[in-house]
């Protein structure tokens, strides 16, 4: 188990390695020049004299590899320099941007299995039953509807025309309800197909017949098909926690969030390249995590990967 983990946390290593790389040589394709965008900012009418100076200031200038490595030496020691935009320490403002934005998807998360497993259970107990098929529809109609018009939609019920929830701010854990029920329910409806067929799969095994034979309860076998059905969520719902982190841009400026997203499309708006570099090394990293963590439950939830990291191990 050991040896696979080391094995796989290398991987990992060398995929954040190539995002930081890709990243950087993208952002740095673009027709726009930051330092031109910069120099108009602090000059209005800059001259060229002012706009090579600026280059200079910013390290521009310089080869392309010496940038990146310059820039991803720092980097892994948590410095990824001011922002061109405001001129404050990146890490800061992303310290302040990504408290919001774990919020808003670790209650996305927790929505999402709330939603996933009953109507899952629900819809394999009540297979090709009126519960199944309302449920089937339900999925279809979430998943063809992009996630900002479900939070316009609960925005327009729960906050304007019955007033329960605030329409905009991040102030405390109830104006996060309305954005992480958009960002759930769409997920969720992906999410129940695949939790009832893993548990249709679980209830057709030769395992749980053996059971039945034996006599054991129908409560212990929902159990077992429950652990056996349980891998293939876990990891959607990791997967889906990486990509509310990496998605939310959409949803925070619907509900004016303060978030990880918005200050992504800023930096993207104002050419501000450093900070471009620094959410998405950020993102892949929690993203990469995320996923990992989720691998690890399942090896834990599925016996038979057990056995294939016993025979690894050997």
């Amino acid at each position: 188990m050991i040896k696979r983990i080391i094995s796989r946390l290398g991987v990992l290593a060398v995929v954040l390695f190539g995002v930081t790389l890709l990243t950087f040589f993208y952002t740095s394709l673009s027709p726009v020049d930051a330092a031109q965008a910069l120099a108009v900012r602090r000059y209005t009418r800059p001259t060229e004299e002012q706009v090579t100076q600026v280059r200079q200031e910013l390290g521009l200038d310089q080869p392309l590899i010496k940038q990146y490595t310059g820039w991803l030496t720092k980097a892994v020691k948590g410095d990824f320099g001011n922002s061109y935009n405001t001129g404050k320490p990146i890490i800061e403002e992303l310290s302040a941007s990504m408290r919001p934005t774990l919020k808003l998807a670790a209650m996305a998360l927790l929505f999402t299995a709330l939603l996933s497993i009953p109507l899952g259970v629900l819809s394999a107990a009540r297979k090709g039953g009126f519960a199944d098929k309302s449920i089937y529809l339900f999925g279809i109609v979430c998943m063809s509807v992009p996630n900002y018009w479900i939070g316009f939609m609960l925005m327009l019920a729960f906050a304007v025309n019955i007033p329960l929830f605030s329409i905009m701010g991040a102030e405390n854990l109830k104006d996060f309800v309305l954005p992480a029920l958009a960002i759930a329910i769409p997920t969720a409806a992906a999410n129940i197909r695949v939790f009832r067929s893993s548990l249709l799969d679980g209830y057709n095994s030769d395992f749980v017949m053996y059971a039945r034979t034996r006599g054991i309860s129908e409560f212990k076998i929902a159990g077992m098909v429950s652990r056996y059905a349980l891998p293939p969520l876990v990891t959607l719902l990791g997967q889906s926690f990486g990509f509310t982190i990496a998605g939310s841009a959409m949803i925070e400026f619907v509900f004016s969030i303060p978030g990880v997203g918005s200050m992504l499309v800023t930096a993207l708006s104002s050419r501000d390249t450093v900070t471009i570099n620094a959410c998405v090394l950020v993102i892949a990293v929690i993203f990469v995590a995320v996923n990992f963590l989720a691998e690890i439950v399942c090896a834990l939830l599925d016996p038979k990967a057990h056995s294939k990291e016993r025979a690894y191990d050997t």
